[in-house]
């Protein structure tokens, strides 16, 4: 299996044993909070493509939030970034407060800030989005 930080594996749908599945869960977390939010995508969204993707909806919803902001800082084109954003943040908010042991309820107010600034334009650009693990044992 390749690293996060490499990039996406050769399997359409790999068959992750609960120990990789965690460690690219925690992976993406580490790497979203250092603001590589396009590796933090590669790495949940291998989690999302496996055999054992659920829950779906938070895995597309982390992907989702971390390209929207991708578009953001690094392509610097906020309309996209606004639309892909916003799906992942309508993913994401049923499933909070907490998912899999990641703190949605504080990630998600970060958004609705990102969302504010993308379509104003206007101030300085919020810091980016962490996501908190309220409960390492619920990573899995």
């Amino acid at each position: 299996m390749s690293s996060p930080a490499a990039g996406v594996g050769t399997d359409l749908h790999p068959d992750l044993t609960p120990e990789e599945r965690r460690r690219l869960i925690l992976a993406g977390v580490e790497l979203f909070n250092r603001g590589e939010v396009f590796a933090a995508h590669e790495a949940w969204e291998e989690v999302w493509r496996s055999t054992t993707p659920e829950p779906r909806d938070l895995f597309q919803g982390l992907v989702q939030v971390a390209a929207g902001l991708h578009h953001a800082v690094d392509r610097g084109k906020p309309a996209p970034a606004r639309r892909v954003l916003a799906r992942g943040r309508r993913r994401l908010d049923p499933l909070a407060p907490t998912a899999c042991g990641l703190d949605l309820a504080a990630l998600l107010p970060a958004l609705d800030r990102w969302d504010r600034w993308l379509t104003s334009g206007e101030g300085e650009r919020p810091p980016l989005p962490r996501l908190r693990i309220a409960d390492p044992d619920a990573v899995h």
